[in-house]
């Protein structure tokens, strides 16, 4: 069988030839039929046999570039592909303890700026150094210790949430020194159960009175058991059943309201067993205006004055079910993000304090909701060096004021879904984190009258 020519053009992510890479074809296999090497043009020319093959490339050492690997075809004729490899850089530190000892085994994972791409591990090895090989991008670090260490999960550095974490630069050059130091832990276990056993997937749930931080939940297993590692402090704590059983949700220690609790005392490791008990719902099903039933809907029930948010999904015909205890409340629909559905309170409020009451007593209350469409506002904000940036806040306002507000996400991108209309549009800088520096934006002008973008850049506050 005569074999035919496979040019494989190699590239850097700007376009220019990559010169000296080496190029491997592999069949489907696995074995090696052809290597060769990209000249100064960038591209290598291998003789094959008519196929499909697995092509690596490999930069030659010191190019700051990535290994890639494409599928290529070989028939009947000479075949051309085009690989496009990108840079790379290295992230390197050491994990230690908060009392020095260096941390072997411990995991490192570098997140990408954006909600598609899985994160690049590493772990830290006898001396506590780890280094992580990544396409050159921004980055930030979470870190786990090793099992059975007690240590407390993170970002880094010392953060305890994604949105908190500092960001790592290595669009232009590696970054060496980056150090973690991970808090040693107590933990708090026990068991939940119902008036018919244990239950399982429950949410155990905590919160630290020595800062404003966000809830920190663990799942019961299917022994009704859970285990949250945490550290030392005093936390509130609250226990919400799965949505599959008519359990209401408690705090600490058997009370059904958050102003009646009292805070646990985490000083060493610790038990504490739930008991749940049944209650009555509000139930019913969720559509549009059009009468079409909306799936995966969240149905989310508090108190006018807020002592614990209960969401509970949607089936694939609408029907929600939240089982809580007798009290006045607020209901609100939130559509899934994949769909032009606007979030309201029942009775189509704009906001919580504006929305009519749902009054609950000892039996169930059937309650039908139904959503509006709407239009898509969307975007990007980043700071003046491009870099994403994760839990800044874009609110929308009409005539009578606030009307309704997002978050970005790691990828620095945020969408909301309004009525069309003319508004204001206002962004304002994330709170926390490394860059606490930068400035807010007053409110702009904006009409949405179909699918509408727009992005932000802050600037420094101190440039």
């Amino acid at each position: 069988m005569p074999l035919r020519t496979l040019a494989v053009i190699v590239s850097a992510s700007a376009g220019a030839p990559v010169n000296g890479a080496t190029v491997c074809a592999f069949t489907v296999g696995g074995q090696q039929e052809g290597c060769g090497e990209t000249s100064s043009a960038g591209t290598a020319r291998l003789g094959l046999r008519p196929g499909t093959y697995s092509v690596h490339v490999t930069p030659r050492l010191g190019t700051r570039l990535g290994a890639a690997q494409v599928w290529a075809e070989v028939v009947d004729a000479d075949a051309t592909t085009a690989v496009r490899v990108d840079p790379h850089s290295t992230i390197s530190g050491t994990v230690r303890s908060d009392a020095g000892a260096l941390v072997t085994g411990a995991d490192v994972c570098a997140h990408p700026p954006n909600t598609i791409e899985p994160p690049t591990c590493a772990r830290s090895g006898q001396q506590g150094g780890y280094t992580i090989d990544v396409r050159s991008d921004v980055y930030k670090l979470d870190v786990t210790g090793p099992p059975g260490g007690k240590l407390i999960p993170q970002w880094a550095r010392g953060r305890l949430s994604s949105e908190e974490a500092d960001v790592v630069d290595v669009r232009t050059t590696d970054v060496q020194g980056f150090d973690v130091a991970l808090v040693k832990g107590v933990l708090l276990s026990g068991v939940v159960r119902g008036p018919s056993g244990p239950i399982e997937d429950a949410q155990i749930c905590t919160r630290s009175l020595a800062a404003p931080l966000p809830w920190d939940c663990e799942r019961s297993n299917k022994n009704g058991a859970y285990l949250a590692l945490r550290e030392a402090g005093e936390y509130y704590m609250w226990t919400v059943p799965p949505d599959n059983v008519r359990l209401v949700a408690q705090w600490y220690d058997h009370v059904l309201e958050g102003v009646d609790t009292t805070a646990i005392t985490l000083e060493r490791d610790r038990s504490i067993d739930v008991a749940l008990d049944p209650g009555p719902q509000i139930r019913g099903r969720v559509r549009t205006t059009d009468g079409e039933p909306i799936a995966a809907a969240l149905v989310c029930v508090d108190t006018p004055f807020p002592t614990g948010r209960i969401c509970r999904p949607t089936g694939s015909d609408g029907s929600y079910a939240v089982t809580t205890r007798p009290q006045s409340y607020v209901v609100q629909v939130v559509p899934p993000k994949s769909l032009d559905l606007i979030s309201e309170f029942w009775s189509r409020k704009r906001a919580w304090n504006d929305a009519d009451w749902v009054t609950l007593g000892s039996a169930d209350r059937v309650l039908d909701l139904t959503v509006r469409k709407g239009m898509r506002v969307t975007g990007v904000v980043r700071d003046t060096r491009g870099v994403p940036l994760e839990a800044a806040t874009i609110n929308l306002l009409d005539d009578t004021g606030p009307l309704t507000g997002a978050d970005t996400d790691v990828s620095g991108a945020y969408s909301m879904v309004v009525p069309p209309g003319s508004y204001q549009i206002e962004v304002f800088a994330p709170f926390r984190g490394e860059r606490g520096d930068l400035l807010s934006q007053a409110p702009r002008d904006i009409t949405v009258s179909g699918f509408t973008r727009y992005d932000f850049v802050l600037e420094d506050a101190n440039p």
